[in-house]
């Protein structure tokens, strides 16, 4: 079944027919323009879209427009293809893309949280001394506090 649409915007069901037989029937396309018809007809009705677009040539070149002028528009259009789908493209990635990808951000979460952790444990040493600093305190290298025993006065 193929519906098609009318100018005026009605629809047409036609009911195409099955059988063996209708495949060898003849494809008939016929163009007409400023009183010139060309018609290109292939010997079965099985047509695959390179025999349609070598017809569809031969219309545009009877009707009188030049080789390259064809040649021209079918490069456009392809263009203006290739920018559609671009705008249109939208990617969606897969379930399991997905899920690794959650997964991955969730250890990166994790891994965060205890490098920050360690980071404060590590500035500030794991004794509590972090809380006041001596104008006698000592650091190594790193900025690490060196723990001293303070002595009694």
């Amino acid at each position: 079944m193929l519906k098609q649409i009318e100018p005026n915007g009605s629809t047409k069901t036609k009911y195409m027919n099955k059988s063996i037989a209708d495949f060898v029937k003849p494809t008939i396309i016929t163009a007409q323009q400023y009183g010139t018809k060309v018609s290109v007809e292939l010997n079965h009705s099985d047509t695959d879209i390179d025999e349609l677009m070598d017809a569809f040539h031969t219309l545009i070149v009877g009707l009188g427009y030049h080789d390259s002028a064809w040649k021209e528009w079918i490069v456009d259009r392809a263009d203006e293809y290739k920018e559609e789908a671009a705008e249109e493209a939208i990617y969606e990635p897969s379930p399991e893309l997905k899920r690794a990808a959650e997964a991955y951000v969730n250890l990166l979460s994790e891994q965060d949280i205890a490098e920050r952790r360690m980071d404060i444990i590590g500035q500030n040493g794991n004794e509590g001394l972090h809380y006041g600093i001596d104008s006698d305190d000592e650091f190594d290298d790193y900025g690490a506090r060196k723990t001293t025993k303070k002595k009694k006065k």
